[in-house]
Formats: structure tokens, C-alpha cells, sequence
């Protein structure tokens, strides 16, 4: 379910980060459509921890290189989905402006994101996890 579970929060937690540069860049409305972005993408993000940590428990005898490797991902994921949780906490509400502090955590956020995803297309495509072997 994980890897399904991702797609979501990645595209909104993604796009957040340039509606957000908009709105610093003067176009203040596109700060309403970051917030309500970024808060679906990190209730999105709280269902896709759990469907994960659901896939690694239900790994079967996994190698320590597995698990190793799950684990890193784990950590940088949450790492990541940690700096949208700041960056949302700091902006203030849907009608806040985003400031420079905001827009950078997101900037990192989205760079995260793309590692952590990166990590987890290793883990499905590299070792297998989740995929249905008949």
C-alpha cells in the first residue's frame, strides 16, 4: 500500500513550495491555495508513514542490508515531512504570508522529497518490498 500511498502527498508537498514563491513574489491569494496544499499533503504524508511502517513490519526475514536501507529511508522521510510540518506551524494560518523562512523549508522539503523517494523506488524496484512475486 505504500508506494500507492505516496503519490498524493508527494505531487501537493511539491507544488506547495511554489505557490508559496508566488505568494512571496506578490501574488498574496496563491498563499491560501500553499496552505490547504500543504496541509492535505502532510495529512497525506501521516497515512503514508503508517501504510509504510506497516510494509516494513510485514517484511518477511529481511537481510540487514534490507533493513538498513528501509530504515535510512524511514528516517529521511519523516526528516523531511518534519520540514513541512515547521514550515506549515511558522506560516500562520491560510491567510498568512509566506515569508523567506517558509518557502526555504519547503524548497528543502520538495529536494527531500525527491531523495526519499528516490530511496523508496530503490527499496521496491532494488529488493523487491511490496511487490506481489507469483
Amino acid at each position: 500500500m505504500h508506494p500507492i500511498a505516496v503519490a498524493f502527498p508527494i505531487g501537493l508537498l511539491v507544488l506547495t513550495p511554489l505557490w508559496d514563491g508566488a505568494a512571496f513574489l506578490g501574488m498574496a491569494r496563491l498563499a491560501v491555495v500553499a496552505y490547504f496544499t500543504e496541509f492535505a499533503g502532510l495529512v497525506g504524508g501521516g497515512l503514508a508513514v503508517v501504510t509504510g511502517l506497516a510494509d516494513f513490519l510485514g517484511l518477511k526475514e529481511p537481510s540487514p542490508e534490507l533493513t538498513n536501507a528501509a530504515l535510512r529511508h524511514a528516517a529521511f522521510a519523516l526528516t523531511t515531512l518534519g520540514l513541512f510540518v515547521v514550515a506549515f506551524a511558522v506560516r500562520g494560518g491560510p491567510s498568512g504570508e509566506p515569508g523567506l523562512l517558509v518557502v526555504g523549508l519547503e524548497l528543502l522539503g520538495a529536494l527531500g522529497l525527491a531523495v526519499t523517494g528516490w530511496m523508496g523506488g530503490h527499496l521496491v524496484f532494488g529488493y523487491g518490498v511490496g511487490v506481489n512475486k507469483r
